[in-house]
């Protein structure tokens, strides 16, 4: 196997499979990325045996000087590129006693390789059994910003540690949940099931997939099966020289465990609305958790008739209070919440007010942008 290519090209498409990568793993290979070369194209392929990234990317007339296949130490290589000046020209060979020799300038690295073909892959040519739902990868995107900081991060509930994709009725839906709150995002998707379809994500792949897709309104076909969730994403690449694509592959694992019925957590009666300056909120909010229990992360949260008073304390005897102005109209009502869990509902909401619903001082909180209802977000109170 021996190519010529870019350093800007090389990288880009080593950059978008290195995160599947892990740097110590039972099995060594998997600490290699698999290099597939023909004459028209460069495929690279990282896995962990979870989640499964291929890119592939076209050569130039002439890049490939001898097609083949092999397995690289993928942080080495990836570091090797970077280290090299801008507009680097690689020199990337495989000699018969299965080295690979890097050359790029004045420079020269050598590789130790492992056999292509004891590359395990979770899904034969990449190919995946399911059912599919279509839908524009800004919306998945949004999807998945707007929930994922409510996953579980250790959990003997391994199933909390991911997130739902529910699709159903012309909507795909993601829910995530922790025990203390829950997030839910929809939009409208393609899906031409009879019965809801749902699979749980697990959270190292929703993070690779968030670092993948962009606020393009290019259409995704997600084909999920009944152990593995598959997605192909265009991408373009910063390659200088010219203006090319490159396709990354998505393919992983889901997590085997059934969701809770988030449906029956939602808050059904709240009668107490209460409207608050979404800047206003979060900024206050940081300053008076500052004095809160570093464990605990209390606020103590006082609603009046338009008016708002945050409170903190701690051990140390140390106190934060702050009045703010609000629309509320009802009963006095105190409630303790986990500032950052206010603070983490509040970072993914865009719009100038938040809409908090509430019913008693021991009931859970609904709170949502007012604007839309594609969102949801459900907080506990803390019991003091």
């Amino acid at each position: 196997m021996r190519l010529k290519i870019s350093k800007d090209l090389l990288l880009n498409v080593l950059s978008h499979v290195v995160g599947a990568v892990e740097r110590r793993h039972t099995l060594s290979i998997l600490s290699n990325i698999k290099l597939q070369v023909t004459e028209q194209q460069l495929t690279v392929t990282g896995s962990d045996l979870e989640v499964e990234l291929v890119a592939s990317a076209q050569l130039a007339n002439g890049a490939c000087l001898q097609a083949g296949e092999t397995t690289v130490p993928a942080r080495k290589l990836v570091d090797i590129c970077k280290s090299l000046p801008n507009a680097a020209l690689i020199d990337l060979q495989v000699t018969d006693d299965q080295r690979c020799i890097l050359k790029s300038g004045n420079s020269r690295f050598v590789l130790g390789t492992l056999p292509a073909e004891d590359y395990p892959l979770l899904a034969s040519n990449g190919v995946v059994a399911g059912e599919s739902v279509q839908v524009a990868q800004s919306e998945l995107k949004k999807l998945l910003d707007k929930t994922a900081f409510a996953m579980a991060v250790q959990d003997v509930r391994f199933y909390l540690t991911g997130t739902l994709i529910e699709a159903g009725e012309g909507q795909l839906r993601a829910v995530t949940t922790d025990g203390h709150r829950l997030a839910l995002s929809e939009t409208s998707a393609i899906f031409e099931g009879q019965q809801t379809l749902q699979a749980i994500v697990p959270r190292k792949a929703v993070g690779e997939l968030q670092r993948l897709l962009s606020m393009d309104e290019q259409p995704l076909t997600l084909i999920i099966g009944r152990e593995l969730m598959n997605v192909s994403i265009t991408l373009n690449s910063k390659d200088k020289e010219k203006d090319n694509e490159i396709v990354v592959r998505f393919t992983t694992k889901l997590i085997d465990g059934k969701f809770p019925d988030y449906r029956r957590v939602l808050p059904r009666h709240g009668n107490k609305i209460v409207l608050i300056n979404h800047d206003q909120f979060r900024q206050s909010l940081q300053r008076v958790a500052i004095l809160s229990n570093e464990k605990l992360r209390g606020v103590f949260l006082v609603f009046k008739n338009n008016e708002l008073q945050l409170r903190a304390n701690n051990p140390e005897q140390d106190e934060a209070v702050e009045d703010m102005a609000i629309s509320y109209e009802g009963d006095s009502l105190e409630m303790s919440f986990n500032a950052q869990y206010l603070l983490d509902v509040i970072g993914v909401l865009s719009s100038d007010q938040v809409q908090l619903t509430l019913s008693e001082a021991n009931a859970s909180a609904l709170v949502q942008d007012p604007t839309t209802s594609s969102s949801l977000y459900v907080v506990m109170p803390m019991r003091v």
